[in-house]
């Protein structure tokens, strides 16, 4: 009797988190997603299962999620970067952000794909030109508006080769009784949706289409849906490929969230460990790698395909077979104008010159900012609340009302290419959030201070030598459903900004700026407060800011906590590897290669380092100084060094000047 050939089987998964840290109360934070061996759980294990078994598969990470285990848990990284060595992983590319790309302009959703291909050079030490598999965010595909970005050739890749569609796509939308609809209804097994394919009018693309049966089957939840994985890969065993015009392929594509049991059923761990113990004991399924594949396979007929995303999203949660209905509800409108007016904002500073290593930060703060476009929450399914109203989820609001920092970062570009030789200090909202923030700027500092938000200094920019840099505030990190600028963040701690009074961090100020100054008094206005009649004076001083505290008779102490950060564009595409301790002449900080950003008590006796909330927060750490006595003062300052192994100078700087 004539053998059959194995049947082709591929998983793809897809694994998505924004820049998230630790300690929420209401949502795994990143060492929970990342899960454990020991805890049988998480991306880590599944990462584990695939290895014991040997069983490849195909893996995109979001670039947000690349950044957050940069920081948290590098291991993550280690590991499938050892699998891919191994020739167990193959690595999908996608947008940066996940953004819904039909909705951007190309130039943009270039700079998506491209910033998500540098990002998988850095921490997986892939060449682009490896990486020719796509995943469209949320699944949602539009031929005449993505292809062209996909095949650009200003890639990093050199452009992309295939796309992973859903199934139904591969049939025509038209109609009341469309084949798209009457598949959603009754979807029977076609030997064509089985078959990668060139589109038509997509430059050379082809489409890899998802089974949806087996993306609904796997992990099996239950014996019902593992039979039907057998018999669905058993029927497509018993197909011809000369008979139908192209070899096939079953794939099952889906959040690798699923069966790491985050946010899923909590069984997916152990019932996806059994459905690779099956296939590893299953001689005539083949699982693949979708290049290789791909490479020894033959395509069938080009087909024309039309806009759509997969079937819960389009209908059962009502965004529409092309994402419209989310992306243009009217609830979404605010947060589609917070975005555009960041977007534009900074384009029209970058136009007039602004420093360019700031316009990156800026640039790369607007690309996180779409993430998830418009994300709705459903009131059922996987993701669904019922107590939901069916609108835009918090996170996608957030993260879109958060975009208007990319304005405040490229002011300070601006800035740095138009400075003059004077100091300046005054009021103005420079992120269109209602609120007028202190500025306080000349030739080495531009900072911003929020008198709404506990009198904080939210940014700080070194704005001196030939490159601009962030070096408090960490803006593109995750803000936990935090719609408001500037708030002091308390579950978790993950933006402290600087000159943070530790149990006033909410308290309002009232400013005052003396006539011919550059330094301005605020005192604080809440008469309820313990700190009610605190002053925090700032003065701008050569590369410091200094900030003289006159505590009131309520107090007798004040602790008061600083976020560092230098160089935040750095730390965000690098990791935490690019930090290191900073000290000097009493002062305590931390640097990224030639800038560091320092803490120092203008009088040591009456100060003393403390314990802060948290040591390190989102790409950057944390200190707290504990000042006693009714005026007490505190300075802060950025150090441009010599890069670690270059030749060292001898040059002056501020703090030995003030030493």
């Amino acid at each position: 009797m004539e053998r059959k050939r194995a049947v082709a089987f591929a998983i793809v998964h897809h694994a998505n988190q924004y820049i998230i840290t630790d300690g929420y109360s209401n949502r795994c934070g990143i060492t929970s997603v990342v899960g454990s061996v020991g805890g049988k759980r998480g991306l880590i294990y599944i990462l584990e299962l695939h290895r014991t078994y040997k069983i490849p598969a195909n893996i995109h990470v979001s670039g947000t999620l690349l950044e957050s285990l940069a920081w948290y848990q590098p291991e993550c990284l280690t590991l499938i970067r050892k699998m891919r060595d191994e020739g167990l992983i193959e690595i999908v590319g996608s947008a940066y952000s996940q953004n819904i790309m039909r909705f951007f302009d190309h130039a943009y959703n270039v700079n998506q794909l491209n910033e998500q291909l540098d990002l998988y050079q850095t921490h997986l030490g892939i060449e682009p030109g490896h990486i020719k598999s796509f995943w469209p965010p949320e699944r949602v595909w539009d031929t005449a508006l993505m292809a062209g970005v996909l095949r650009d050739s200003t890639l990093r890749n050199g452009g992309f080769d295939c796309v992973f569609i859903d199934d139904r796509l591969l049939l025509p939308v038209a109609g009341e009784n469309s084949p798209r609809l009457l598949y959603d209804q009754n979807p029977e097994s076609h030997p064509e949706l089985f078959q990668a394919c060139q589109i038509l009018g997509g430059q050379g693309l082809v489409a890899v289409p998802i089974a949806g049966n087996l993306r609904r089957c796997i992990p099996p939840r239950d014996p019902r849906q593992q039979r039907g994985v057998d018999h669905q890969l058993r029927w497509v065993g018993s197909l011809e490929p000369d008979l139908h015009g192209g070899d096939f392929l079953a794939l099952y594509a889906d959040d690798m969230e699923k069966p790491a049991a985050v946010g899923w059923d909590p069984d997916g761990p152990s019932q996806f460990e059994s459905f690779l113990r099956w296939l590893s004991e299953s001689p005539w399924v083949n699982p693949v790698k979708v290049s290789d594949w791909l490479a020894s396979s033959q395509l069938a007929e080009a087909k024309h395909i039309e806009a759509g995303t997969y079937m819960e999203l389009a209908i059962q949660f009502e965004a529409g077979e092309a994402y419209e209905k989310w992306y243009f509800d009217s609830r979404w409108a605010p947060y589609r104008e917070y975005f555009a007016w960041s977007e534009s904002r900074a384009h029209c500073l970058s136009a007039l010159g602004a420093d360019p290593s700031l316009m990156e930060l800026a640039e790369k703060h607007l690309l996180a900012s779409s993430w998830e476009t418009a994300w709705h929450t459903p009131v059922e399914g996987a993701h669904g609340d019922i107590n939901s109203d069916g609108g835009p989820s918090g996170s996608s609001r957030t993260v879109a009302s958060h975009s208007r920092h990319a304005a405040m970062i490229a002011e300070a570009g601006y800035w740095m290419t138009h400075k003059d030789d004077q100091s300046h200090c005054y009021l103005r909202d420079v992120d269109n959030d209602g609120e007028e923030e202190l500025i306080l700027k000349n030739r080495e500092l531009y900072a911003v201070i929020s008198p709404k938000g506990g009198g904080r200094l939210v940014a700080l920019f070194n704005v001196g030598g030939d490159r601009g840099t962030m070096v408090v505030g960490n803006p593109t990190d995750d803000w936990n459903l935090k719609e408001q600028l500037h708030d002091y963040m308390d579950i978790p701690r993950n933006h402290p900004g600087a000159f943070a009074d530790v149990a006033f961090e909410h308290d309002s100020y009232a400013v005052e700026i003396p006539d011919g100054e550059a330094c301005a008094v605020l005192r604080n206005t809440v008469s309820a407060s313990l700190a009610f009649d605190l002053i925090k004076e700032f003065h701008l001083e050569l590369n410091t800011i200094r900030v003289e505290y006159i505590l009131p008779r309520t107090l007798s102490s004040l602790d008061v906590e600083f976020g560092l950060s230098p160089d935040y564009l750095n730390l965000l595409r690098t990791g935490r590897a690019a930090l290191s301790t900073y000290d000097s002449n009493g002062a305590c900080g931390c640097r990224t290669n030639n800038i560091a950003v320092w803490v120092k008590p203008t009088d040591r006796e009456s100060a003393d380092w403390a314990e802060p909330y948290q040591s390190e927060f989102g790409h950057g750490r944390a200190l707290r100084l504990s000042l006693r006595g009714k005026r007490c003062g505190v300075m802060m300052g950025i150090e441009r060094l010599t890069p670690p192994g270059a030749t060292q100078t001898t040059t002056a700087t501020s703090m030995e000047l003030q030493s």
